[in-house]
């Protein structure tokens, strides 16, 4: 009797800890990646994720267009990288327009605390691989922390807190903070509705933005979101399409 009870226990509990573990990952809605801190969040990924990204943005005096394929894979169950590569097209209304490569973002996150309250750590670099024509060509990089809680089964709060340390047009370099705070609401199923506030100190950068994640069955993702500025270095408004897919 001993000898079926030890297993059966070993079974029964290794089944529970796995539904706690399940319950965790669903409860914080982890296949939901917000839109402005695309990269800066908390959930670590089981395999591996890839956007294919439309997104255009209205400033005072050109508009931008960038067309883009970014995602991310997790190395280990604590640790993820992310990175993405970024055509964009400036449209200047009175003197033409220029398109280029964007630099390349490298980042990486680690994962502190994998409960009910998600808890991770990271950093990133920008690949000067960009085209001076657009403004790119600078070594970005920078440090930050991100948190997922869900306050109901229906309803999870995000935020983001960093450093960014950006190289200017006179090779110095400039230290910004970087605030992040969001909600996401699963409002059926299939239908998440993720609201963002995004603020970069030494930019003068503030935006909102309101989103969709819509489930289409085991396809992917199709993903729409509005963005809102606030301060003069952030758009007018800004419109962006993807779809997600994860592997």
């Amino acid at each position: 009797m001993k000898k079926v009870l030890l297993p059966t226990c070993l079974i029964l509990s290794l089944i529970l800890l796995t539904g706690q573990e399940a319950q965790a990952q669903n409860s914080t809605m982890d296949d939901v990646h917000l839109f402005q801190s695309f990269f800066r969040d908390a959930p670590i990924t089981n395999t591996g994720y890839g956007e294919a990204l439309f997104d255009f943005s209205n400033f005072a005096i050109f508009n931008q267009l960038t067309v883009a394929a970014q995602g991310g894979y997790g190395i280990t169950p604590e640790i993820e990288i992310g990175t993405g590569i970024y055509y964009r097209n400036l449209d200047f209304d009175e003197f033409g327009s220029v398109s280029g490569i964007a630099d390349i973002p490298v980042f990486g996150r680690y994962n502190f605390m994998n409960e009910e309250t998600k808890l991770s750590g990271g950093a990133y670099i920008t690949l000067p691989a960009g085209d001076d024509v657009i403004g790119e060509g600078q070594l970005d990089f920078g440090i930050f922390g991100a948190v997922r809680h869900p306050a109901s089964e229906e309803i999870v709060l995000t935020g983001t807190l960093g450093i960014d340390f950006r190289e200017t047009v006179i090779d110095d370099r400039e230290a910004s903070i970087y605030l992040g705070a969001g909600v996401i609401y699963a409002a059926t199923e299939q239908l998440s509705v993720i609201g963002e506030l995004t603020i970069q100190s030494d930019v003068d950068y503030s935006a909102l933005s309101g989103g969709v994640d819509y489930v289409i069955g085991n396809i992917g993702r199709l993903r729409a979101n509005l963005l809102l500025g606030v301060d003069d270095s952030a758009p007018d408004y800004g419109l962006s399409a993807g779809f997600l897919i994860a592997f």
